[in-house]
């Protein structure tokens, strides 16, 4: 992004997030990443960060057929969102907005 920053924070706390569907007994395990990838993942990553003042999330999803099948995959998927979805409800202050909007690491 032409003057953008360099380093946008999501405010979805995504370690919430893991430890709730992880404690959920659904059969399949999440955990958290600070690397959404290089090229296309980050750039769409970044992209909807800016885009959405930082309420966005990237989610990994493994390859169909293992380690889960399409329908834990789909319940899985279900469950995270829903649970950013429960975050994203809670009001934030305007500045814990901007405390969570970037962060200012050097690249």
């Amino acid at each position: 992004m032409e003057d953008g920053p360099n380093c946008i924070k999501s405010i979805i706390d995504m370690d919430t997030v893991c430890k709730r569907v992880n404690g959920s007994n659904m059969g399949i395990t999440v955990c958290v990443s600070k690397d959404a990838g290089r090229y296309l993942c980050d750039y769409t990553y970044y992209t909807s960060l800016h885009q959405g003042q930082g309420r966005s999330a990237f989610v990994h999803v493994p390859p169909l057929g293992g380690p889960y099948s399409s329908g834990e995959l789909g319940r899985g998927l279900q469950a995270v969102v829903k649970e950013m979805m429960s975050l994203l409800d809670t009001d934030y202050t305007e500045e814990e907005q901007k405390d969570n909007k970037c962060c200012h690491h050097k690249q």
